[in-house]
């Protein structure tokens, strides 16, 4: 394997791993004192929050939007003035209508989070 390849491999490791460390000792100081909610529940919900987040960034943004609104209703009257020789409003709509631009290192990230997180949760409510 390429050097390269072992970094990202490492990243897509040690973060999630630090990220959760860090929410697990954040949780223990927050809520050890409270009688409502205690960690482990914290974790649980943050574990999911993690999970959707790390999704939603995967799917990123982009599609059809405002502007390319605007650039079809420019298309069109374009077509009216000058006849068929541009772009008309369905090319428009169909190139952008799958241009997702995720963020997938961090979606990754967020997701392997939140894996780990629930696999905690769950690991420690059946030995305890």
């Amino acid at each position: 394997m390429k050097k390269t390849n072992l970094f990202n491999l490492a990243v897509l490791i040690v973060i999630p791993a630090m990220l959760t460390v860090i929410m697990y000792v954040a949780n223990l100081t927050l809520f050890s004192r409270n009688e409502y909610v205690s960690p482990a529940d914290a974790f649980f919900v943050e574990g999911i929050l993690f999970i959707i987040l790390g999704t939603l960034f995967l799917l990123g943004s982009g599609g059809i939007n405002r502007s390319s609104f605007q650039a079809a209703i420019l298309g069109a009257a374009a077509d009216g003035v000058y006849g068929k020789g541009g772009v008309g409003p369905s090319e428009l709509f169909r190139r952008d209508s799958w241009k997702a631009r995720g963020f997938p290192r961090i979606g990754f990230l967020l997701l392997l989070t939140g894996l780990i997180m629930l696999i905690i949760y769950f690991v420690s409510l059946l030995s305890g």
